[in-house]
This record gives structure tokens, sequence and C-alpha cells, in this order.
């Protein structure tokens, strides 16, 4: 038989590189490119009720006419206490008249993220974002956990 079993939560600091994104949504209108940015959030594994299951939350800068493939560069120093174990990776398209519109979303495990850092110092993810069970693209990230 096979035990499977959930790593102990850990309290650690991390450096989180937004890299890039590519394969994302070009335009939003005929005459639009998307101005994207990524918002990264810590949380608890139950994001959707917001409060106290969210952690400190981190956005880019937004890339103006950048359309769906773009570079960030961006990087962000997190402190993820022992009961936020999971990171919301969001892509958004900023809008001027309007609500800044989500283009896809992916949950990130970071208790998997520390594991694999043990034996790389860092640790490249190349995500998949989706919505409504769609890809909508992908982010890449680079993470340095730090005890």
């Amino acid at each position: 038989s096979v035990l499977l079993f959930k790593m102990a939560s850990i309290a650690c600091g991390m450096d989180v590189e937004v890299v890039k994104i590519s394969g994302a949504a070009d335009k939003t209108y005929l005459w639009d490119k998307t101005d994207p940015y990524i918002k990264l959030t810590l949380h608890d594994g139950e994001f959707d009720k917001g409060g106290h299951h969210r952690g400190e939350s981190v956005r880019t800068t937004t890339k103006d006419n950048a359309g769906g493939t773009c570079s960030f560069g961006e990087s962000f120093s997190l402190n993820k206490p022992e009961n936020m174990d999971v990171m919301r990776v969001e892509l958004y398209d900023s809008n001027t008249a309007a609500a800044d519109e989500l283009l896809g979303s992916i949950d990130v495990d970071l208790d998997k993220v520390y594991s694999d850092s043990r034996s790389s110092r860092q640790v490249d993810r190349q995500l998949e974002l989706v919505k409504g069970g769609r890809s909508q693209g992908h982010v890449e990230l680079r993470f340095t956990m730090k005890a």
C-alpha cells in the first residue's frame, strides 16, 4: 500500500519573480491590446471566502498595450505564514474606463515548491492560467525559498 501525507505546513520567506506571460489574450476588443499585470495572493486554500483566508498580496506593474506575451522580470519578497500554503496567481487586463478584467488564474501549492527547493535553490514553474475551464495562456514564475 502507498502512504500519502501532506508535509507539515511551515512558515518561511520566499522571493517570487514574475518572469513572463505567454499565449494569453492579445486583445480584449478589436482595436485594444491587453494591458496585462499579475497579482499574487497567499491564501489558506479557501481563497473565495476572503477575509482571514487571504494573506499578503502583491502585483506587478501594468504593461501597457503589451498583449498576451510579454516579460515582467519583477521580484517580490513574501513572508508565508504556516497556514498560507497556496498562492493564487491572477492575470488581469488593466482598464481605465471599467473594472480590471480577470483573464485567468491558477493556484500554486507552496508546500510542493518548498519541497522541490531542497534539491535546487531556485524552482521555476511554467503554469497554465485557466478561466471557465479553458486555458488562458501561461505564466512563468521563479521561486527562491528561504527558511
